[in-house]
């Protein structure tokens, strides 16, 4: 939870500078390419590898890789909503930048963070889980289903449950989290909500002219 919130936090500040100022866009947005360069879980162990093993390079090491989507998607966001009428006739009648950004951006990137929070929860529960497997970042005395799911190697022979009410600890609470980014994508997409009505209309329509021919 701590590390998506500092990374919705910073990812968000960093996109909709990025999306409003073209000069910082050129820059800031070549260093979020060059991260997403790098699979994620290869970028935590190496920074975790430099600051060392604990909870702290853990938390720093999973916010940094988690930024980079983030400040894309609210970039994009900040985009579309700087090329609109609105904000262009705020620009002819003179106002400031800071004004337009805390007025029009900012309010409209916020509805792509509660999707991107939720994906960026099951992302890091599953690395946390992946570099406690492994023995790196989080100390062995910090409980863990990663670490539960290496220690149950051993036992699997002769204590098979060991192993599996970790892993399907991870599954169930990573693809909820899925599920429910999924979910509040849809309903917060107008054209998303259109289609499934559609597709629940036309299941009834055909019901209803079967009754009439009855």
């Amino acid at each position: 939870a701590l590390c998506t919130v500092l990374a919705i936090v910073i990812g968000y500040l960093i996109g909709i500078i990025c999306g409003y100022f073209p000069k910082v866009d050129a820059v800031v947005m070549r260093i979020i390419d060059g991260m997403m360069s790098f699979p994620n879980i290869i970028l935590v162990m190496s920074l975790v590898g430099v600051l060392g093993r604990g909870v702290g390079p853990v938390v720093f090491g999973l916010t940094v890789v988690l930024i980079p989507p983030i400040a894309r998607v609210v970039r994009s966001a900040s985009l579309s909503v700087k090329s609109t009428p609105m904000v262009e006739s705020a620009r002819a009648m003179g106002a400031k930048d800071s004004w337009i950004l805390s007025k029009y951006v900012a309010p409209e990137a916020v509805s792509v963070l509660i999707v991107q929070a939720t994906m960026g929860f099951a992302a890091t529960v599953l690395s946390i889980a992946a570099l406690s497997f492994l023995g790196i970042g989080i100390p062995p005395e910090v409980p863990s289903w990663g670490a539960s799911l290496s220690a149950a190697q051993k036992y699997i022979a002769v204590a098979w449950w060991i192993g599996v009410f970790p892993g399907a600890a991870i599954l169930v609470t990573v693809l909820g989290l899925i599920l429910l980014g999924d979910g509040l994508r849809d309903s917060m997409d107008p054209r998303a909500r259109r289609i499934a009505g559609l597709a629940k209309l036309k299941p009834l329509a055909k019901v209803t002219s079967k009754e009439g021919q009855h």
